[in-house]
C-alpha cells in the first residue's frame, strides 16, 4: 500500500444527490382578468405542470396561484405572497417549486434572482421550469434560471417602453382606459361584451346615467342626505352601497375629465358629462363642509320638525319619540332633563304643540298680498344695485383667470421646448393650478346673473305668501328641504318660555320680511334708504319653484349638508 492510498480515509465524502424527497408545489399565473377569463392559460399551465410531474416522478401536493396578478411586483401578488411565505414556515419543505415558463413566477429581474437564490441555498427547495426542464439543482442549471428571469425581466421593460407611451397618447386624446363607471356603456374594439363591439372608442350614458344626473342635481341643492339619495335611488330600481355613491361624488369623470397616473394633468374626456365642472366643484366644496352628508335617524311622518329643532340650553338636537301607551309623539332633550313638548296639539293639551308654534313662526315671515307690488319694486332695487358691484368683481375675475391660463398654456409651451427643468415646471404649474381654483371657487360661490329678475321675485313673493299652508301639505321630504331652506342651522326651543328662538334666518326670507315691515309702515314713502343700508343677500336661498318649497331669486344656493 503507498503511502497515498493510507490518505484516503481523510478525504471528505460528498454528499449523496440521490433524492429522497418526491413532492413538489406547483405555481400558475397570467396577468390579466381578460387572459384569465378568456383564454385558459392558466389551466394549460396546471396541465403541464402535472404531466412533467407524473413523467418525472414527482407528485404535486399544492398548488398555488391560478388566478390573474400582474408580475410588475412580488409581494404584491397574494398568490404568490402566499406561495413563499408557506414555503418558509413550512416544517417539511417541498423539493421543489414546478413552474410553466420563469416568466409566470416573476419578472422584477434582481428581486427574482435574489429571491431564487435564497429559496435554493438558505431554504433548500428548488425551482423548475416545466416548458425546458431547466432547474436549481445544478450551478449551471442555476445560471440559467437566472437567464431566463432576467430575460423575462428585459422582455418586460421593452414591451413596457412600446406600449406605455402609446396609453399615454391615447389618454391625452381624452379616450379612456379601464371599466366606466356606473350610468355608462362603453362600445370599443376590445371590450367583453360583443353588443358594444365598435371600431372606435365611444362612452354612451344609459339608463341608469340618466337617473344619477338626477342625484347628482339633488346632492347639488343640499337639500337631500346620502341617505335620502339612495332611497330614491333604490325607488327608481338603482340599488348601490353609500360606499359607491361617496365614490361617485368624488369622481372627476362624471364631469368628462380624466385623471390618471400616467398623464401629469387632468384631460377633457371624449364623453358626455353627467354634470359640468362647475357643479362638480360645488359639490366637492358641499363634502368638504360634511363629508358624509347622512342623517341617521329613521323618517318619521308624524315627527316632521326631527333634525330642525334644538334645546336652547345645550345647542343639541332634539330627538323624536313615540309614547306607545297614549299613541302620541314627542321631541326632547337628550341632554336636558324637562325639556319636552308635544309633536302635535291634542285636545287635552295645555300648551301649543311644536308643530303648531312651528306654523305661527312661518306665519311671522309671510308676505301680506296687499304689499306685493310695493315689494316687489323695492327688491328689484336692491339686487340691481348689489349685481352692479357683483358684475364687475366677476369681470375683474374672469380677466385674472383668463391671464394665469394662458400663463400655464405658456408654461407647458416652454417646457416642451426645454427651457427649463422638471422641478421647476412642477412647482410653477402647482401653483398657477391652485390659483386658477380658487378664481374658479370664487366665480362658483358668487351671485349668477338674472335674466328674469321680476318673474322670480313674483314666484317668489307668492310662495312666501303662503309659507305655512305650503309647509303643511307637503310631503315629509319637502318639508325637510323647506327647513333647510330657510332655517339653514335650524331653531331653538327655549322650554321656560315655550318659543322657539332662531338664531339665522335664510337671507332673502329675512330681506322680504324686513321690505315688507318698512312697505307696510310706509306705503307712501321714499324706501331709497332700504338700499343703501340693507345686508349684503348672501347664505342659502329659496328660489321659485314647483314642489312646495321655496328657492330663492337673488342668488344661487349655497348647500349645506
Amino acid at each position: 500500500m503507498s503511502h497515498l492510498d493510507y490518505f484516503k480515509k481523510f478525504v471528505p465524502i460528498k454528499e449523496s444527490n440521490v433524492r429522497l424527497n418526491f413532492e413538489v408545489w406547483s405555481y400558475t399565473r397570467v396577468s390579466s382578468k381578460e387572459q384569465f377569463e378568456h383564454n385558459s392559460s392558466v389551466e394549460r399551465q396546471k396541465e403541464a405542470n402535472r404531466e412533467y410531474a407524473k413523467s418525472n416522478g414527482l407528485t404535486i401536493i399544492k398548488e398555488f396561484g391560478g388566478t390573474y396578478e400582474s408580475a410588475k411586483s412580488d409581494f404584491t401578488r397574494k398568490e404568490f405572497k402566499r406561495l413563499i411565505e408557506e414555503v418558509k414556515r413550512s416544517r417539511k419543505k417541498p423539493y421543489a417549486i414546478v413552474v410553466y415558463k420563469m416568466s409566470r413566477f416573476s419578472r422584477t429581474g434582481g428581486d427574482a434572482i435574489g429571491l431564487v437564490s435564497h429559496l435554493v441555498a438558505e431554504l433548500k427547495v428548488h425551482l423548475i421550469e416545466v416548458s425546458t426542464g431547466l432547474n436549481t439543482t445544478t450551478e449551471r442549471g442555476m445560471a440559467a434560471i437566472w437567464e431566463s428571469l432576467f430575460h423575462a425581466f428585459k422582455e418586460n421593460m421593452e414591451r413596457k417602453e412600446i406600449i406605455i407611451p402609446n396609453m399615454k397618447a391615447f389618454l391625452k386624446a381624452g379616450n379612456f382606459l379601464g371599466q366606466t363607471p356606473l350610468g355608462y356603456d362603453h362600445y370599443g374594439p376590445r371590450v367583453r361584451n360583443g353588443k358594444f363591439l365598435s371600431q372606435k372608442q365611444r362612452i354612451v350614458i344609459n339608463e341608469t346615467g340618466k337617473i344619477l344626473e338626477e342625484a347628482w342635481q339633488w346632492k347639488i341643492s343640499g337639500s337631500y342626505s346620502d341617505a335620502q339619495i339612495l332611497a330614491k335611488l333604490n325607488n327608481r330600481g338603482v340599488n348601490i352601497l353609500p360606499q359607491k355613491l361617496s365614490k361617485i361624488w368624488r369622481n372627476p369623470f362624471y364631469c368628462g375629465i380624466i385623471v390618471n397616473s400616467m398623464v401629469d394633468e387632468p384631460v377633457k374626456g371624449n364623453w358626455q358629462p353627467l354634470i359640468s365642472v362647475q357643479d362638480f366643484m360645488k359639490v366637492q366644496q358641499l363634502l368638504e363642509n360634511n363629508c358624509s352628508g347622512y342623517q341617521h335617524k329613521k323618517d318619521e311622518e308624524e315627527r316632521p320638525l326631527t333634525r330642525l329643532l334644538k334645546c336652547n340650553d345645550c345647542g343639541g338636537y332634539m330627538v323624536g319619540y313615540k309614547n306607545n301607551k297614549k299613541n302620541l309623539h314627542y321631541y326632547r332633550c337628550s341632554k336636558c332633563r324637562g325639556v319636552s313638548l308635544n309633536a302635535k296639539t291634542t285636545p287635552k293639551a295645555l300648551r301649543k304643540s311644536a308643530e303648531q308654534m312651528f306654523m305661527e313662526l312661518l306665519e311671522q315671515y309671510q308676505v301680506p298680498a296687499k304689499l306685493y307690488s310695493l315689494i316687489e319694486m323695492q327688491l328689484a332695487k336692491i339686487f340691481n344695485h348689489y349685481n352692479t358691484d357683483n358684475a364687475d368683481n366677476e369681470k375683474q375675475l374672469q380677466k385674472q383667470l383668463i391671464t394665469l391660463q394662458n400663463q400655464l398654456k405658456q408654461l407647458k409651451i416652454r417646457f416642451g421646448l426645454n427651457a427649463f427643468d422638471k422641478e421647476t415646471y412642477d412647482l410653477t404649474l402647482q401653483h398657477l393650478s391652485t390659483q386658477i381654483l380658487e378664481i374658479n371657487k370664487e366665480l362658483n360661490s358668487g351671485i349668477g346673473k338674472i335674466s328674469n329678475l321680476e318673474n322670480l321675485i313674483s314666484q317668489s313673493l307668492k310662495k312666501l305668501a303662503n309659507l305655512s299652508k305650503i309647509w303643511g301639505s307637503s310631503d315629509l321630504d319637502s318639508k325637510r328641504i323647506l327647513h333647510k331652506s330657510i332655517f339653514p342651522e335650524g331653531i331653538l326651543y327655549n322650554v321656560k318660555k315655550h318659543e322657539y328662538l332662531t338664531k339665522n334666518v335664510n337671507k332673502y326670507v329675512e330681506l322680504v320680511s324686513s321690505v315688507s315691515r318698512a312697505c307696510d309702515g310706509k306705503k307712501n314713502g321714499n324706501f331709497q334708504n332700504l338700499v343703501e343700508n340693507s345686508r349684503e343677500v348672501a347664505g342659502s336661498g329659496v328660489e321659485p319653484a314647483s314642489g312646495g318649497h321655496c328657492q330663492c331669486p337673488p342668488r344661487r344656493p349655497e348647500p349645506s349638508g
